[in-house]
């Protein structure tokens, strides 16, 4: 009766160094992408707009402000929780916001490895996730830097800001259903799908286009077809279907949060510039070496999706059919938004950098690599790890001396000024207290975007400008400033006088 249990034990033990050697790998991967973001893309990482939002709301909550947030359809809240729980580890905003990115990528390896499926013979779940997780760290070193012409997708996984949470929900649901139709039974998969579709909605309404409708479509199909049990499906599609709808109704108490009507975000009047600007970015992504590496990779791996799902189907295999389904199917949805909601915002199109690598995890390469190549990967992978570290912590010590200039004048003064959204967002998280910066338009109205509205807003006596700064519409007998230098920014300093402020709008 023990001889088995003797038996499965070196197995267990082997799963559990397999798995152990995958999320070292991982981390290796993604110590080396953090690195590169850093050193490259830092403005996007630390200083940028849309960036700070996490980490003002998580230190406005800590400092037991009152919370009165203007914000977009996006929530934040799962990325608020993970940067507020890293925040109490007392590495200073940057270094929380670079932890942040390294526990973001190990989010998406995890992501992954569900994705990829149990141990079984003829199975390589482990090598295919690290295969499909280094693919995606690979696209995002061909991304850098920022500023280049094209499109940074894949960068953006590493932010606090632009959808992590909703990037790791979709692959953590696709990973769910995958295992179901491979067998775990749906008493087990179906409350953890439930909870992450419901949190994944509530947080952000763009998960229902980047996953729900993929693989409702899925689970459609393959019950249409009679590839799997229609009392399965049923399960699969009631736990995702009724799961968004719940997520989408918790969104009604934040309504007052909300400030961005549908309409801003609904302009199929516009599907032809939205058209445009995609040829322009895909076009300025190819004048670049790296750029159209880039592009030839994502291309590859879906083309790669549809080649091996349809080999799948062919053959009744409905859980390899089906996740190749969806990594090809989301990218397509994405682009749809995109052009019918006749928007700019590329970061709606993170599903083609994300999705499509899951082939490499479900379906991995049938190559034998000889071990001595295979010792050469892995020790140039933690050599690679290694040497990440002091190239990130030197990008995260790197002084900002323009933003301490403005930061330290600021609190010297002791006074409250204003600046606009692209150029204030920095100075106020470096702020003690950021409620000495109002965001303002260029008219002097406060832009109530991704800002506390409940913070107090004493009388404005300078402001803070920058090249990204539309010329201010002053009062008359305000045009004369003193002018206080500080690199990129410039502080107008109106001393006693006050500069009335018009009526907030976003």
């Amino acid at each position: 009766m023990m001889r088995p249990m003797v038996m499965q034990r070196p197995a267990v033990m082997q799963r559990a160094g397999a798995e152990a050697a995958g999320w070292g790998a991982a981390l290796a991967l993604a110590l080396i992408a953090v690195a590169v973001v850093a050193s490259t893309s830092s403005w996007l990482l630390y200083r940028d707009g849309d960036s700070v939002v996490v980490a003002l709301m998580a230190d406005s909550l800590r400092r037991g402000e009152p919370q009165d947030w203007a914000l977009s359809p996006v929530l934040f809240l799962p990325e608020t929780a993970v940067y507020g729980a890293l925040s109490f580890l007392g590495l200073g905003t940057v270094g929380t916001l670079t932890l942040n990115a390294v526990v973001n990528l190990l989010a998406v390896y995890g992501g992954i490895r569900l994705v990829a499926g149990r141990f079984r013979p003829g199975a390589r779940p482990v090598a295919g996730s690290v295969l499909a997780f280094a693919a995606f760290v690979a696209l995002i070193v061909l991304e850098v830097p920022d500023g280049m012409p094209g499109f940074h997708l894949a960068l953006l996984a590493a932010t606090t800001t632009y959808y992590s949470a909703t990037v790791v929900g979709t692959l953590v649901v696709v990973g769910l259903l995958r295992r179901t139709l491979d067998g775990t039974p749906p008493v087990r998969t179906a409350p953890v799908t439930v909870l992450v579709v419901a949190v994944s909605t509530l947080t952000n309404p763009l998960f229902v286009v980047w996953c729900v409708l993929p693989a409702v479509g899925a689970v459609g199909i393959l019950v249409v077809r009679r590839r799997i049990d229609p009392r399965l499906a049923f399960v699969l599609l009631l736990s995702i279907t009724g799961a968004a709808a719940v997520g989408y109704l918790l969104r009604a108490p934040f309504a007052g949060t909300i400030v961005a009507a549908g309409g801003n975000y609904l302009r199929p009047d516009r599907a032809g510039a939205a058209i445009a600007h995609l040829a322009e970015v895909s076009g300025a992504t190819m004048s670049r070496w790296n750029g159209a590496l880039w592009f030839a990779a994502v291309l590859a791996l879906v083309v790669a999706c549809v080649v091996i799902g349809l080999r799948a189907w062919r053959r009744r295999d409905a859980v390899v059919a089906a996740v190749c389904g969806i990594a090809a199917a989301a990218p397509i949805a994405a682009t749809a938004l995109v052009i019918v909601a006749g928007t700019d915002a590329d970061r709606y199109l993170q599903p083609w950098v994300f999705l499509p690598i899951l082939v490499l995890a479900v379906a991995p390469p049938a190559v034998s690599v000889p071990r001595a190549v295979s010792g050469a990967l892995v020790s140039a992978l933690a050599v690679g790890g290694v040497a990440a570290v002091p190239v990130t912590v030197a990008a995260v010590g790197r002084h900002d001396v323009d933003l301490a200039c403005v930061t330290r004048w600021v609190e010297q003064s002791g006074r409250t000024g204003a600046g606009q959204f692209w150029t204030v967002r920095a100075p106020k998280l470096a702020l003690a207290d950021p409620s000495q910066l109002i965001q303002v338009d260029n008219t002097l109205r406060p832009y109530d975007w991704l800002v506390n509205r409940a913070e107090r807003r004493g009388p404005v006596t300078f402001l803070v400008q920058d090249a990204a700064s539309v010329p201010f519409v002053l009062p008359v007998g305000a045009e004369t400033p003193d002018r206080v230098a500080c690199g990129r920014y410039t502080i107008l300093d109106f001393g006693s006088r006050v500069l009335p402020l018009g009526e907030p709008r976003n």
